[in-house]
């Protein structure tokens, strides 16, 4: 070996060994020289200042052999003030190795990168600000032209290992968990960069508070990639990217370029054959809970254009993809809505469609296209349907079970039918939705409460714009024949139907529908109808019918009446806004009347029969031969007691077999509540029967206002005479006007006693103007009173007045006002009981003249509980008078009766008994008055009546004037026969 080559290799050699001690001395002293408290000085300061953080580090190690590394540990960058005491960055340790030989040739190479445990904590606060928002805020003198010092270092072994990532946004609740590790390389290509490598996620967890937890999960997914960046032409090339996951292939490759202008992307993508059934395994659980989705879907296409906003009218950034669905199904809610779907797809980025459908949708038949466009401003919508005949059950089932019910519906559905129109998101897109097409019913039926209600219904459907009809209906309801046709107009505004049915209907299954089972068994007959209806669906009750109702044999069962009501035959014909119905019969049992009446404003029922204030108006007429009131009414099967029985009880305060009149005639007539509509109308009945009453040509006219019932025109025969005048029954709960008084009471208005006060009326209050003439006065008075038949004879009564009413429409006594005239011709007082036969035993006054008089009678008032006299005029056959005073309506008497007394009768009375004086000259003076041309003269005698009716008290009270009239008139007689006897003889002297 020469020398040369000797010394050159004692040369190398000895520069290798020198550098090999370098190096070991490297090794073991430039780690003592720069401690970890001493490199953290170089590196945490710089740190802070760039954040505006602390920043905190465990160690920092150097190590030289056997490969140079940095090893950092415990590494912690703090939160933003505000968010809580993690750091907002912090690793467990991080590696970096470095290649020797360029290391001492002052050139750093790494050769290995490893970050161990990073955490990234992202929160965004309830203000929108997010934790890194601050972040190097204190740094505001870096330009973009300063470069990192590690720019340009080649990394040939990257990796990170259990990395995470954790979001979290307080403002919408919503939040990302990612776990996952990474190994990759980043290596010059000349002045450009390639990398390539692998990411491995191994979760991510998406939490959307409006669908659930854990609304997205990803296991296990992996992706690869291969790119090469040219910073200088501001390009990348992706040369492979990979997304491999349990459902789901992802390939793409393609260019990013002018990312140093205006960046532009050019990237092609596929998909294998993804199984619906795993995407379902990992997308929000709410939004394919019970769907059970099956098939498979792949895709393939290109993305292109600028990613920035265009300018100059140039084109945007554009995506094109197509696919096929292949085997698609769903389920909704256990039924199977969708299977063996296949399709083609198209997508964009403001667009997406799926055209050549076809599959079965719930067991029938599916075809058709979908297709939407404009999704990024207001999406519009292109629908294209036609189906097989679906299953009407299986429709049901999308709706919810309270609705469905017992429905239990049955048939089927066949549709051919587009919509256009925007994507409907609220009420006002839904109603700017165009559909149109037809279909057809077939065999359809619904059940309600267990009655079959539809049975075998066809009939035919159009759709039209936002109209759908319902044409040539035909079936069955309730087991009878109906058809018409439907037509409904702003389907998704405010909806219109107009229709017409026609048909029978059977009423008691009719009634069955909507009564309890007892009700429906007392119903019977049918109805033959033909109605048009027209109105909003929202509001049923505002729907206007009109046609013809026709019943036929109609009973129904009615609460007031002994027996139903019948109606053989009868016409309603609705006018849209009420009814009219012509003269038709009414029976309950053996009672009938005919009956015709018109309704307006009845429709809508919520306001014609509304609580407070009510639009309905009603006219009627009602005629009857003969009507029995105690036949139609059910009170005689409990009771024996008529109403003026109760009227006599109550105002004379008596009890009914130990039970009050107000608790009975409450029960009886407690319910009687005025409606608040009003009613005009006419009555007129031949013979109305009301034991004990009786009125034989009975008419009068109604009106009926807002609770108050006003009987106008009464005129009717009863008790032998004649009955007419007025009435008025108010429940509206105002005062009542005082009675007025009429022309022959104008006497009792201006006297002491007075007009007939005012009084409140309660609930219920009666008004009355009556004439009664040359009725029977006993029949009357033993009627309407407990005196029994006291007075015989004709009756003359003409009264006006008012009372409040009890609850069972009983007069209140403290209440009861009349003013009036009341005769009595031609009739007898009864000797049995009361004041005549007071004055028949007390005072012997001859019975004939009270049995049997011309004449009792005069103005009288009912004030206070008090049937009030002023100067009653008495004509007997022997002897008249006057009588005042005052009948309690409770039976107590206070009367005075001014006789004209002849000295005939006072001669054979009892009145010289009580006059006094025992001598008996008085009795000797009144015979022999008596007995002569003075017995026709008249006597007044005054007499007061007191007590009650049953038991008056007799007393006379001019007992001195009748004495001094006696005396008087015997002084009188003898000196007039003195006359006579000087008188005579001077004559015949």
């Amino acid at each position: 070996m020469p020398s040369r080559t000797r010394r050159a290799l004692k040369w190398g050699g000895g520069l290798l060994g020198g550098l090999a001690v370098l190096v070991l001395v490297a090794a073991l002293v430039l780690p003592r020289l720069f401690t970890s408290e001493q490199l953290k000085g170089y590196v945490v300061p710089p740190l802070e200042e760039a954040t505006g953080r602390q920043v905190e580090i465990d160690t920092i190690g150097l190590r030289v052999l056997p490969t140079p590394a940095v090893q950092v540990t415990g590494f912690r960058l703090a939160n933003a003030e505000g968010y809580g005491p993690a750091p907002a960055v912090e690793a467990r340790a991080l590696n970096v190795n470095v290649a020797l030989w360029p290391l001492v040739l002052l050139n750093i190479r790494p050769t290995a990168v490893a970050l161990e445990a990073p955490v990234v904590r992202y929160e965004v606060g309830e203000d929108g600000a997010t934790n890194f928002d601050d972040l190097g805020a204190a740094d505001t003198t870096a330009t973009a032209d300063e470069e990192s010092p590690l720019a340009g270092i080649p990394v040939s072994n990257f990796g990170v290992s259990e990395a995470r990532l954790r979001y979290t946004d307080r403002s919408s609740g919503q939040a990302l968990n990612v776990d996952f590790d990474a190994q990759l390389n980043a290596l010059p290509d000349g002045a450009a960069l390639t990398s390539a490598g692998t990411v491995d996620l191994r979760s991510v967890r998406a939490l959307l508070p409006s669908v659930g937890p854990d609304t997205l999960v990803v296991q296990e997914a992996e992706a690869s990639y291969d790119v090469r960046l040219d910073p200088a032409a501001g390009r990348l090339d992706l040369r492979r990217l990979e997304l491999d996951t349990a459902p789901l292939t992802l390939s793409a490759d393609g260019t990013l370029s002018g990312l140093n202008e205006r960046p532009t992307v050019a990237l092609t993508f596929e998909t294998g054959p993804t199984d619906l059934a795993e995407i379902a395994g990992f997308v929000p659980a709410a939004a394919v809970e019970g769907l059970n989705p099956q098939g498979s879907v792949a895709l393939e296409g290109s993305l292109s254009g600028p990613l920035s906003e265009t300018i100059d009218g140039a084109e945007g950034l554009s995506l094109t993809a197509t696919g096929q669905l292949a085997e698609a199904g769903a389920d909704y809610e256990g039924t199977a809505l969708l299977r063996d779907l296949s399709a083609d797809l198209s997508l964009g980025l403001d667009s997406v469609a799926v055209r050549s459908v076809d599959g079965q949708l719930l067991g029938a038949s599916l075809a058709g296209g979908l297709s939407v466009r404009d999704l990024g401003a207001e999406p519009q919508i292109a629908l294209q349907l036609k189906t097989g005949a679906m299953n009407v059950a299986d429709l049901a089932a999308f709706a919810p079970p309270e609705q469905v019910g017992e429905y239990a519906p049955q048939g089927t559905l066949q549709l051919d039918a587009s919509a256009r129109g925007p994507l409907p998101s609220d009420a006002a897109a839904l109603q700017a939705l165009t559909i149109n097409g037809a279909g057809r019913l077939a065999g359809v039926g619904v059940d309600y409460k267990g009655e079959a209600l539809l049975r075998d219904l066809r009939a035919g459907l159009g759709l039209s714009g936002t109209a759908a009809s319902v044409q040539n209906l035909d079936g069955q309801l309730l087991g009878r024949s109906v058809s018409g046709a439907v037509r409904v107009r702003d389907l998704f505004g405010s909806p219109q139907v107009d229709g017409q049915l026609a048909g029978t209907a059977d009423l008691p299954r009719l009634a069955a529908l909507a009564e309890d089972e007892a009700t429906a068994k007392s119903v019977e007959g049918e109805a033959d109808y033909d109605v048009r209806f027209e109105g909003p669906i929202d509001a049923p009750d505002a729907i206007r019918p009109t046609g013809t109702v026709r019943l036929t044999d109609a009973q129904v069962p009615y609460e007031s009446f002994r027996a139903p009501v019948e109606i053989p035959d009868a016409t309603v014909q609705l006018t849209g806004t009420g009814l009219s119905m012509d003269r038709f019969a009414v029976r309950s049992g053996s009672e009938t009347v005919t009956l015709q009446t018109r309704m307006r404003d009845l429709f809508p029922v919520s306001t014609g029969l509304a609580e407070s204030d009510p639009a309905l108006s009603a006219t009627f007429t009602l005629t009857s031969d003969r009507l029995d009131l105690v036949a139609l009414y059910p009170e005689a099967q409990d009771s024996d007691v008529t109403y003026s029985q109760l009227f006599a009880a109550h105002l004379s305060g008596s009890s009914m077999d130990g039970t009050s009149p107000e608790d009975v005639a409450e029960t009886l007539y407690g319910d009687v509540d005025l409606p608040a509509y009003a009613v005009d109308g006419r009555v007129e009945i031949g013979t109305l029967l009301n034991e004990p009453q009786r009125f034989d040509d009975l008419a009068f006219d109604v009106q009926m206002d807002d609770r108050r019932l006003d009987v106008q025109n009464l005129t009717a025969t009863t008790y032998g005479g004649t009955l007419a005048g007025s009435l008025t029954l108010d429940q509206r709960g105002t005062a009542s006007t005082s009675a007025a008084s009429n022309s022959e009471s104008v006497l009792l208005a201006s006297n002491a006693l007075g007009q007939a006060p005012r009084v409140a009326a309660p609930a219920s209050a009666l008004t009355y103007d009556v004439e009664l003439r040359e009725a029977e006065a006993g029949a009357v008075i033993d009627d309407w009173t407990t005196l029994g038949r006291l007075v015989t004879g004709t009756l003359t009564l003409d009264a006006d007045g008012e009372t409040a009413l009890t609850e069972g429409l009983l007069p209140q006594a403290d209440a009861f006002t009349a003013i009036g005239q009341s005769l009595v011709a031609d009739g007898g007082l009864s000797l049995n009981v009361g004041p005549a036969q007071a004055l028949v035993e007390a005072l012997n006054l001859p019975s004939a003249s009270l049995k049997q008089f011309e004449r009792l009678g005069g103005p009288f008032a009912i004030e206070n509980g008090q049937f009030r006299l002023k100067a009653w005029d008495f004509g007997g056959a022997r002897f008249d008078g006057t009588l005042d005073g005052a009948l309690g309506l409770g039976g107590g008497v206070d009367l005075e009766l001014r006789l004209e007394l002849p000295l005939s009768v006072l001669n054979d009375s009892g009145v010289p008994a009580r006059l006094g004086g025992g001598d008996g000259q008085l009795g000797s003076l009144l015979s022999t008055l008596a007995g002569g041309d003075a017995g026709a003269e008249a006597v007044p005698v005054t007499v007061r009546l007191s007590g009650t009716m049953r038991e008056p008290a007799v007393k006379i009270l001019n007992k001195d004037a009748i004495t001094s009239k006696i005396q008087s008139m015997a002084k009188e007689e003898g000196l007039n026969r003195l006359r006579n006897l000087f008188g005579g003889d001077g004559e015949g002297g």
